[in-house]
């Protein structure tokens, strides 16, 4: 097909290559802007955050104004921040009361027998938040993650139950051995006979 002299797939060609030089014009400018600001210095700015003050690599905003888009580190969700793990005091009541948080227990069968307590966290490097960067984040659970998947040892039990697999994954490795000796999948003697 012919259109004003030229065929339309040649117009069509020349309108997405139009399109791609001006796209990427436009990154190109959009790249020298962004380098600019990231080598600039900020800027005391009325919007309530003043000049950070640099330490430990990352900048330190001091908190004025509320409508601030800055806001408080302890504000930051869990994905922006980094928490140590529960203090286990061991049943140290004194050592808890003076220090203020930490766990007398760790675990419980139900949720309501699982404390809860303050732990130590800090905005992670890069992320801009007003000071002060370490702060106490409250309500963190007083369990001890081991690292065991339930699905992966429910599954070496099934399979592999009969050699105590499952019970060197959870790191029971004293009755491992014991384990394998007693068959717990293959019980033959609850088979009913065929009489």
């Amino acid at each position: 097909m012919v259109l004003g002299g030229c065929p339309v797939s040649y117009l069509l060609l020349c309108g997405q290559a139009a399109l791609l030089l001006g796209n990427l014009l436009l990154l190109h400018c959009v790249s020298r802007s962004h380098s600019y600001n990231a080598t600039a210095e900020p800027e005391l700015t009325s919007a309530g955050a003043a000049h950070p003050e640099v330490s430990a690599g990352s900048p330190s905003w001091e908190y004025g104004d509320p409508n601030s888009p800055v806001i408080l580190c302890s504000y930051l969700p869990d994905e922006f921040i980094e928490c140590d793990d529960p203090v286990d005091h061991v049943g140290n009541t004194t050592a808890s009361q003076e220090l203020g948080y930490g766990c007398l227990k760790f675990g419980g069968q139900a949720y309501k027998d699982v404390e809860h307590t303050s732990v130590h966290c800090h905005a992670l490097d890069g992320i801009e938040c007003a000071s002060p960067r370490t702060f106490l984040r409250e309500n963190k659970p007083c369990i001890k993650y081991t690292g065991h998947y339930f699905i992966t040892t429910l599954l070496y039990s099934f399979f592999l139950g009969c050699f105590g697999v499952d019970r060197f994954c959870l790191g029971h490795t004293g009755t491992a051995p014991w384990e394998s000796e007693r068959p717990k999948n293959l019980d033959l003697s609850r088979v009913p006979s065929s009489r």
